[in-house]
C-alpha cells in the first residue's frame, strides 16, 4: 500500500537509533556531534540534573628511594578525587504544522511525502541548534529550582582559563593557555606553536590534538608547514567531501585540524557572529562526551492541541557536555573591537 501523505516511514520513537541517524547522516553540518563520543543512559541511568565527573590532573610522582630490606610501613597517601558537575539541558524544537486547509487548497501540489519532509527538517534543525549550543560559550545554570531554566556548559566555555562564576572548575585543572587574538591581530604558526607547548608542559604528557576551527581560522592554517591535507568521506564509495581535516605535526603535538561552522556562536540566538569564524577548540576527544538523559525524540502533538486543526509535532531532547580533562586543551577567540 503507498504511504499517504500523513504515513511516516521512519519509526521516529526508535530514540537512540533515531539520533544516530540524523547525526551520522548530516555529517557535513553536525561535525561536533559526529566528532565527540556520545553516551545514551536514558532517564533512569542519567540519575539527576547535575552528574559528578572525576577530572584528570596532572601525573604525580609516586617513588622514593630506599636501602635494601625495608618494608613500607608509613607515609601511606590517599589521593584525592578532584570532581566537575555538569548539568542537564532541556531543549525543544520551533515544531511544524499542517492544516486541513492546506491540504484542500494545494492538493495537487503537497509532495506525497509532505509531512515526512516537515518532521525531518525540523529534525536536522534543532540537531544543528543542539550542535551550536554544545560549541558555544553558554556557561552552565544549575537547578536551584524547580522553575529555573537549566543550562549545560558549552565547549568553549569548558575552554576558558579563567575561573569559572558556577559550577567552578579547580585550580590547576583548567586549560594553562589560550589564544586571544587582536582586531587586528593575525594567527602565525609561531603562536600555535607557543601555545602547544603551554599546554603540553601543562598535561606532562604527548598530546594529540583535535581542533575544531571557524572558516576564518582555518584560512590562516592554509600556508603553515607540514600540513598534509587529507580528503575524508564518510562513504568510500561516494565522491562527495563533506570535510577538509589538515594534520599538522609539531614537537609539542600532533594535530588533527576540522572546519567546524558551528562552532562558538552567539549562545542566545545559537547563530555565528563575525568572530565565530576566527574561533578554535583544541581539544582531546577522549576528555569530552555528549550524554543524551533523552535522545532526540519526536513528539507527534496532533491529538494534544487544537484537536483537528491538522497535523503538527516537535522534537524534544534532555542532553549535556561531560568532560574528564582540560590540562592539554585550550581555545581561540578574536575580539572585533
Amino acid at each position: 500500500m503507498a504511504a499517504g501523505i500523513f504515513d511516516t516511514t521512519i519509526p521516529l520513537t526508535s530514540h537512540n537509533d533515531y539520533t544516530e541517524s540524523l547525526i551520522l547522516l548530516k555529517p557535513e553540518e553536525l561535525v561536533l556531534l559526529n566528532h565527540l563520543k556520545r553516551a545514551y543512559p536514558g532517564i533512569k541511568d542519567a540519575k539527576a540534573w547535575k552528574r559528578s565527573n572525576e577530572l584528570q590532573g596532572r601525573q604525580i610522582k609516586s617513588y622514593e628511594a630506599i636501602p635494601e630490606g625495608t618494608d613500607k610501613t608509613s607515609g601511606f597517601a590517599h589521593r584525592n578525587n578532584t570532581i566537575v558537575e555538569s548539568i542537564i539541558e532541556v531543549g525543544q524544537s520551533n515544531g511544524y504544522a499542517i492544516t486541513r486547509e492546506q491540504l484542500i487548497l494545494n492538493r495537487s501540489h503537497v509532495k506525497h511525502n509532505y509531512l515526512d519532509e516537515l518532521i525531518d527538517n525540523d529534525a536536522a534543525d534543532f540537531a544543528r541548534s543542539i550542535e551550536h549550543v554544545i560549541g558555544s560559550r553558554q556557561e552552565c545554570v544549575d537547578k536551584t529550582s524547580p522553575t529555573v531554566i537549566t543550562k549545560t556548559r558549552g565547549l568553549m566555555s569548558w575552554l576558558q582559563p579563567g575561573a569559572h562564576t558556577v559550577l567552578p572548575i579547580a585550580d590547576g585543572f583548567r586549560p594553562a593557555t589560550e589564544i586571544a587574538l587582536g582586531k587586528d591581530d593575525v594567527l602565525t604558526e609561531a603562536v600555535l606553536k607557543e601555545a602547544l607547548v603551554a599546554a603540553r608542559k601543562n598535561a606532562g604528557h604527548a598530546l594529540n590534538l583535535v581542533g575544531f576551527v571557524g572558516l576564518d581560522a582555518k584560512l590562516a592554517f592554509a600556508d603553515f608547514l607540514g600540513k598534509i591535507p587529507v580528503q575524508r568521506n564518510m562513504d568510500a564509495k561516494d565522491t562527495t567531501i563533506f570535510s577538509m581535516v589538515d594534520f599538522f605535526k609539531y614537537d609539542a603535538a600532533n594535530l588533527k585540524l576540522v572546519q567546524l561552522d558551528g562552532l562558538d556562536c552567539d549562545p542566545t540566538t545559537l547563530e555565528p557572529t563575525d568572530a565565530s569564524g576566527f574561533s578554535g577548540a583544541f581539544i582531546e576527544l577522549d576528555n569530552f562526551q555528549l550524554e543524551f538523559a533523552q535522545q532526540i525524540t519526536h513528539e507527534d502533538l496532533s491529538t494534544k492541541t487544537d484537536k483537528g486543526s491538522g497535523k503538527k509535532g516537535m522534537h524534544r531532547a534532555m542532553f549535556r557536555l561531560n568532560c574528564t580533562g582540560l590540562l592539554g586543551s585550550f581555545r581561540m577567540t578574536k575580539s572585533l573591537t
